[in-house]
């Protein structure tokens, strides 16, 4: 299936949900239930608006996919909804597109159990993620010290998003649409690591390589 038959992009307005019209409706609504899945809690409370560039959407294909978007607590934006308008074609800042100069969420702190921080952008902790902690970011994290939560990069569905840490060993981690718990599928080794998508497989390496350094590769 093509990921980009749906692509969550956020304005000044709110969220805008962007159809590919050339692409079959089912094959859109199963992106779109994806997504929203493994972004669950994310975009909660967020206005959005369906777009499908100068093609409308059937009033029964649009009921569905809003009823997908409700279930995971976003509110239909009604202004937007009486005419989508033509500037939101180049939509400005995309969770989908994580790049250098973005804007990045600091945490100034070590993260506890029960702790959640939950951002749009690149998410940076100048301390520990313990176990029970958790970050949600649209982007990539970064973690200064040892990484031991629940860790979700690129949740907007960016599977470009990295996750650096001194130490990775996270409870469950999961980049865009992929996920992996090491404690259910072994250990990583020690050492500073980054987390990164290639495929449909999370590959972890050793954020600085020697040569005589490897890299694990996971489904």
């Amino acid at each position: 299936m093509n990921q980009d038959t749906v692509k969550i992009k956020g304005t000044r307005n709110g969220l805008v949900i962007v159809l590919d019209s050339s692409c079959d409706f089912e094959d859109i609504k199963e992106n779109l239930l994806r997504k929203m899945e493994s972004a669950r809690g994310f975009f909660k409370g967020a206005k959005f608006s369906l777009f499908q560039g100068h093609k409308d959407i059937p009033v029964s294909q649009k009921n569905e996919l809003e009823s997908i978007c409700k279930q995971f607590g976003l509110v239909p934006n009604t202004e937007e909804y009486m005419g989508v308008r033509s500037d939101l074609a180049p939509v400005p800042q995309a969770f989908t597109n994580s790049r250098s100069g973005e804007a990045a969420l600091l945490v100034s702190r070590s993260l506890r159990s029960g702790q959640k921080i939950s951002s749009p952008e690149h998410v940076v902790v100048l301390g520990d993620v313990h176990p029970g902690a958790e970050i949600v970011s649209g982007g990539n994290i970064l973690v200064m010290g040892n990484c031991q939560g629940v860790i979700h990069a690129g949740a907007g569905g960016d599977r470009k998003a990295k996750v650096i840490a001194r130490q990775l060993a996270p409870t469950v981690i999961s980049i865009a649409d992929r996920r992996y718990s090491p404690n259910q599928n072994g250990k990583l080794p020690p050492g500073r690591q980054l987390a990164r998508l290639e495929g449909k497989e999370i590959i972890f390496e050793l954020y600085l390589k020697s040569e005589s350094q490897s890299s694990i590769t996971v489904n």
